[in-house]
C-alpha cells in the first residue's frame, strides 16, 4: 500500500515525514535570552524555520521572527 502524504508535510529522504517542533502552548512570548529554546527554530546557518517544517501557527511564526531577529541584535550565539 503506498502511503500518501500532503504536499505541506516535510519528508527526509527516506520518504518519511519529520516531527514536527512545537511551540510550548503557553508560550505568550519568545525568551530570547534562551538560546537552547531558539535555536530549536533556527538551521546551522542561522535561518530561521519555515512555518512548513516549524509546525508553528502564523501569530507564533510571527513572535518568533521577532524574538529571534531580536537574539541576533543583542548578540546571543545560536
Amino acid at each position: 500500500m503506498i502511503k500518501e502524504y500532503s504536499k505541506n508535510s516535510p519528508r527526509d529522504d527516506k520518504g518519511m515525514t519529520a516531527p514536527r517542533k512545537r511551540m510550548p502552548e503557553d508560550a505568550t512570548v519568545v525568551d530570547i535570552n534562551d538560546p537552547e529554546f531558539i535555536r530549536r527554530f533556527v538551521t546551522e546557518q542561522g535561518k530561521i524555520l519555515p512555518i512548513r517544517i516549524s509546525g508553528l501557527t502564523a501569530a507564533q511564526q510571527r513572535r518568533l521572527k521577532t524574538g529571534v531577529r531580536r537574539a541576533r541584535n543583542i548578540g546571543l550565539s545560536m
